[in-house]
């Protein structure tokens, strides 16, 4: 008999973000068979019209109740995601958790022990570990192609004031502010190119922009790497211009690369030339994180983007939020 290869995959939680994810996966139907679950039955019928699923439910338990469903995966607040893992986990569905992973350490640890301990694969929805710049970037500098690695800088400027609301705002909910929000893509941009950090020290940005939102709108973060690697990040949602920028550039002994994270190239510059490099077209990398869902599941391994390898990048975040508290390097 023929391995099934389609996961028949309900989309938890139906807001705006979700169509962001589905424009990207509604025509993966020989990796995924949507299905949709909110708590607004209307909502999750539309949903399900608009994207070609198979089915709708008006609760996240009926999903997780439905024998058709094998995973689940949540597009929820940051303050639920232990409530849906183990709602997912009781019924034996796998997972796929919007990051971060949790709020806190003691919190993701939880989630990651309760799908461990009911048999079910945990993946985080790290996007960016999947994008075609990040997974060339790492190709090449293992290639040496700019010699040793030296600096890793990350930055995001933008005005993210119209689309921070509601819980997003709420320190209690969200865990922090932009940083633990968006800014942990640009962690785990420097996790996967350079390693997990020694120390972090941290500053946020003042005064504040967004004043709706109660934690940081914009923080700045360096880092001591691995191998004497030294790690920048500038994180900002409270930037007032048009239109966001976004720029990743690694720098070694005899070369630079430099790139948009969401383009299709990466630039190499050294002192005496400058060269293009085009990468794949998944600009957004959630068509290959889907996919990997799916074939972790299929092969019965370990996702790629793993409940371990997610709080890494959250055990960061944590630490700058505390480095900025203190004024101090935080280990």
């Amino acid at each position: 008999m023929a391995k099934q290869t389609r996961i028949p995959l309900c989309i938890v939680g139906c807001g705006e973000y979700a169509k962001t994810v589905l424009d990207d996966i509604h025509d993966m139907t020989n990796v995924v068979e949507l299905y949709f679950a909110s708590r607004d039955l209307y909502k999750a019928e539309t949903y399900s019209d608009d994207y070609g699923g198979s089915g709708h439910f008006g609760s996240y338990e009926e999903a997780a109740l439905d024998t058709r469903i094998q995973a689940m995966y949540f597009l929820t607040p940051h303050d639920l995601h232990l409530e849906n893992v183990k709602l997912a986990a009781l019924h034996g569905k796998h997972v796929l958790l919007e990051k971060p992973i949790g709020r806190t350490i003691s919190e993701s640890k939880e989630i990651i022990k309760t799908a461990c301990d009911a048999n079910v694969k945990l993946m985080v929805a790290e996007n960016y570990r999947f994008l075609p710049t990040i997974e060339k970037c790492k190709e090449l500098i293992s290639q040496g192609v700019i010699g040793e690695l030296r600096v890793v800088r990350t930055e995001h400027e933008g005005y993210d004031a119209d689309s921070v609301t509601g819980w997003r705002t709420e320190l209690a909910r969200s865990g922090g502010g932009r940083f633990i929000d968006g800014g942990v893509h640009n962690v785990d941009i420097m996790v996967t190119l350079a390693g997990v950090p020694e120390s972090v020290y941290a500053q946020v940005e003042s005064p504040k922009v967004i004043t709706d939102l109660e934690g940081e709108d914009g923080i700045m973060v360096m880092a001591k790497l691995p191998n004497h690697v030294t790690g920048l990040i500038h994180y900002s949602g409270g930037t007032p211009v048009n239109n966001p920028y976004n720029w990743v550039q690694i720098t070694g002994t005899t070369g630079t690369l430099g790139f948009d994270p969401h383009g299709d190239e990466i630039t190499l510059y050294t002192p005496t030339s400058k060269a293009k490099i085009q990468v794949g077209p998944d600009i957004r990398g959630v068509r290959g994180m889907v996919k990997e869902f799916q074939n972790c599941i299929i092969n019965d391994r370990e996702p790629i983007m793993s409940g371990p390898e997610a709080l890494k990048d959250l055990a960061v975040v944590l630490a700058a939020y505390q480095s900025a508290q203190q004024g101090t390097p935080v280990p």
